[in-house]
């Protein structure tokens, strides 16, 4: 295997790759790449020429790797890439993504490998380029950057169920129908890459072995959320320690960062599973690590999303341990992220945003006595409300209610005002029957406790709204959904 340290001996300028919106192509250009019609739940694959230095382009032989997997389409295609074997890799990367991410719309394609065989010729640089998720924060996320280093000529028996999971965990898909087609194949290519990811090949360099480790846990992490139990998330986990401890800084900082974020990712997972205070400080501590790269400038979206995440973490870390420091901070990682995510441009992720910062704004407000700041975090409440309507997101709009109704109980409570009291219960009851009507049990629970609450600050309403349960603590009860 080729030690790649040659082809890094600096670190690339990794800028944001900006996409030229480009014609969709005619059905029969489909057809022609495809070779046959297409029924629209198909995944496409397009491989970009793969060159090596005496000129033979390897394309065919990562196509073969898919030629057998129902629901997936591989074709190879000729375009001149910006890579080449004699290419400086390291100064014609970022422009080798742009070009990349243009190639995604040209072929109309769910995704495309690209990349090149770097000097000796003897390894694959697989990249993977997709169109970007659409107002969506997946827990795996593939940098543009990232690639997957394979042996040249690799026996895709051995090493070819990595190479598909990667791929799927890659594609951003926004139809049905592929959504439904990937989440088939993903747990057959899964179970394969776990056993191919415990018999790296021995003569893999520390890079190589951290590609590798990095493009597995993508695809675990992207794909966890499918499985009971938080196992998958726990293997994630492990992969990405792995990839970052051979992942140097300053060779590939956007990479790294990517593998810090996900790493993030795949802990807060955990920490919701298992509500463990180590597993949240280390999700803090890895989303920390990655803000030290992501800029507002240069990395406006990952930047904000994972503003939005390590905000999160500090609220939930508030709840257990009362640092009012820690969600102040929350506080202000919510602000900094609605300065890139907006109503306009990602309204799900906007409304997100502002739904987490009502929230920690609620629980601050209580614990310093503070009515402004209840105040505040009834309005983000109301905006997010724009967004998360209950035709469209009923579990996401009953969330909210809930958690706007607290906010107003506060307010009530602070101010004396019955209708702030009466403003609660109407929130808590419309959350409730959205629960009930969706059979969450233990939301309806959780929420008959609040109306409980907000009646008893009612005393000429009679006991019709409620429907039983014991008190408690209703701070605690916003929902999560």
């Amino acid at each position: 295997m080729s030690d790649d340290s040659k082809n890094k001996s600096a670190a690339p300028t990794e800028v944001p790759v900006q996409v030229v919106p480009m014609a969709m192509p005619k059905s029969n250009l489909l057809t022609r790449l495809f070779g046959k019609k297409l029924t629209g739940n198909e995944l496409n694959i397009a491989i970009a020429p793969f060159v090596d230095a005496a000129g033979q382009d390897h394309a065919r032989e990562l196509a073969a790797v898919f030629q057998d997997i129902d629901g997936i389409q591989a074709k190879a295609f000729k375009e001149t890439p910006v890579l080449g074997p004699e290419s400086d890799r390291v100064e014609l990367l970022p422009a080798a993504c742009v070009q990349a991410m243009n190639w995604v719309g040209s072929m109309s394609a769910d995704l495309v490998l690209w990349g090149d065989i770097p000097p000796p010729g003897t390894t694959f640089f697989i990249h993977f380029a997709a169109a970007p998720p659409q107002d969506k924060d997946p827990a795996g996320i593939t940098s543009p950057y990232q690639s997957l280093n394979l042996p040249l000529g690799f026996d895709p028996k051995e090493l070819g169920s990595l190479l598909v999971a990667t791929s799927l965990a890659a594609m951003n898909l926004t139809i049905d129908g592929k959504i439904k087609t990937c989440q088939k194949l993903i747990a057959s290519a899964l179970e394969h890459a776990i056993s191919e990811i415990e018999n790296i090949p021995s003569d893999f360099t520390m890079r190589e072995k951290a590609s590798v480790q990095a493009a597995f846990a993508n695809a675990l992490a992207a794909f966890g959320h499918l499985f009971p139990g938080g196992e998958v998330f726990q293997r994630a986990s492990k992969a990405y320690v792995e990839a970052i401890r051979g992942t140097l800084r300053s060779e590939a900082p956007t990479n790294w960062a990517y593998l810090q974020r996900n790493l993030g990712a795949v802990l807060q997972a955990l920490s919701e599973r298992n509500d463990d205070i180590d597993t949240m400080e280390l999700a803090v501590a890895a989303y920390r690590e990655s803000l030290d790269v992501f800029t507002r400038e240069a990395t406006p979206f990952p930047w904000a999303t994972t503003q939005n995440r390590l905000g999160e973490m500090l609220y939930r870390l508030d709840i257990k341990s009362g640092d009012t420091d820690g969600i102040k901070e929350g506080l202000t990682c919510f602000q900094g992220a609605l300065k890139i995510l907006t109503l306009k441009s990602t309204p799900l992720l906007w409304s997100d945003t502002l739904n987490n910062l009502g929230q920690a704004a609620q629980v601050l407000g209580r614990e310093i006595d503070n009515l402004e700041v209840i105040e505040r975090s009834v309005t983000a409440c109301q905006q997010a409300l724009k967004v998360r309507t209950i035709d469209k997101y009923p579990t996401l709009w009953a969330a909210t209610q809930n958690n706007m109704g607290s906010a107003l109980f506060l307010q009530g409570r602070m101010t004396g005002t019955e209708k702030h009291f009466e403003q609660a219960l109407e929130a808590f009851m419309g959350a409730r029957e959205v629960y009930e009507t969706l059979g969450l049990t233990r939301m309806v629970k959780l929420t008959e406790k609040n109306i409980q609450h907000a009646q008893s600050r009612l005393p000429d309403k009679n006991d019709k709204t409620s429907k039983g349960g014991d008190s408690g603590a209703w701070w605690m009860e916003e929902d999560e959904s």
